[in-house]
């Protein structure tokens, strides 16, 4: 996960970092003692870090024992960043910020010779950490169940959306199965009825589950399901009904009028939008899309496993604001990741 943006991004500091010795005249100093870092890319370790620093800047360096960047050293390192962060599908908007952050950063900056690979790398993760942080804190599923379970304010109503394919009903399970492992127990509600075998999928979850799911036949009202499973957890004390829904494009207006139909039924706590992480930066849109219709309150990105560029992450914080909940990485029930800033930042650029 995220192998095409830190390969390309560790090849970019590399760049700035690494330049043979040969260029400089006989009489240069002792080269300043650059410890370079390690980055780790699927099983396979990169070289080291190294900055590719002009001869005159490393000279300085091994005087004064401090390095300010000069402006050329500068724009060919933003200029190769740039092209790995487009070339990974960060946004270009997304990309333009980032690169106006880490300019601002490397031109205020007076490196020590000694640490300038680590002070370098810790620049360009800021830099990202401004977009990420862009993003509204995302909601406590668990700490928001356990309030009201403790208010008697239930059941709590979790609705899913999003296109097909994403592995939403998966995904689903894989909330319940968490949720139940924190001694929380949920309902189904099958609300998908156009998608073929979607009805037994969920069946297939709840059971290995040990949950009940609230299902009817295939073209029935989504709606309709999701109010009887509210009932169902009522009259049962279930304090979760988890709903799942058709997967549509946000351009179908008929099933985005549907979905709203089951917004104002169902009326959901929370509503989640997931989406495959492999999309590309036509999720960005598509959340963006959906966004304008209904509230949307968190993101779970599935497939993080089989995304090899690993943009999106910051294309969708720079372009929704809206939360990334969770990350899906696995087939597994135990396969929910918690999204964390530094999860991110090390998965793209480690700092030791």
């Amino acid at each position: 996960m995220f192998d095409e943006l830190r390969k390309k991004v560790s090849n970019a500091v590399k760049g700035l970092i690494k330049k043979e010795e040969k260029e400089a005249p006989a009489s240069t100093p002792e080269r300043a003692d650059i410890q370079p870092n390690s980055v780790e890319t699927g099983s396979k370790e990169e070289k080291p870090l190294e900055l590719n620093l002009s001869v005159s800047t490393k000279i300085k360096g091994a005087f004064l024992g401090e390095i300010s960047l000069s402006e050329s050293d500068i724009e060919s390192f933003i200029s190769d960043i740039e092209t790995a962060m487009l070339q990974a599908d960060v946004s270009y908007n997304a990309t333009e910020e980032i690169l106006t952050t880490l300019r601002e950063k490397l031109s205020a900056a007076r490196f020590k010779s000694k640490t300038i690979n680590q002070e370098v790398i810790e620049s360009v993760r800021q830099s990202f950490l401004e977009i990420l942080r862009r993003s509204k804190e995302g909601i406590d599923i668990e700490g928001f169940i356990k309030k009201r379970i403790a208010a008697n304010d239930l059941p709590v109503k979790i609705l899913f959306i999003g296109p097909n394919g994403t592995g939403k009903t998966t995904t689903i399970g894989k909330l319940a199965a968490m949720l139940k492992k924190d001694g929380i127990q949920s309902v189904f509600s099958a609300s998908d009825t156009f998608r073929a075998a979607a009805i037994e999928q969920t069946e297939h979850h709840a059971k290995a589950l040990g949950m009940p799911v609230i299902k009817s036949r295939y073209g029935a009202d989504p709606a309709s399901i999701a109010f009887d499973a509210i009932a169902y957890a009522k009259a049962h004390s279930f304090p979760v009904v988890l709903i799942d829904t058709a997967g549509r494009q946000e351009t179908n207006k008929n099933l985005i009028n549907e979905m709203l139909k089951m917004v104002k039924v169902a009326a959901p706590d929370i509503t989640v939008f997931i989406g495959e992480s492999t999309a590309g930066n036509a999720l960005s849109s598509q959340i963006s899309e959906f966004s304008k219709h209904m509230k949307i309150d968190g993101i779970i990105l599935t497939k993080l496993d089989c995304d090899a560029k690993g943009g999106n992450t910051l294309s969708i914080s720079y372009t929704t604001g809206i939360p990334i909940l969770f990350f899906g990485i696995g087939e597994g029930y135990d396969s929910l990741r918690r999204y964390s800033d530094d999860f991110v930042l090390d998965a793209i650029l480690p700092n030791n």
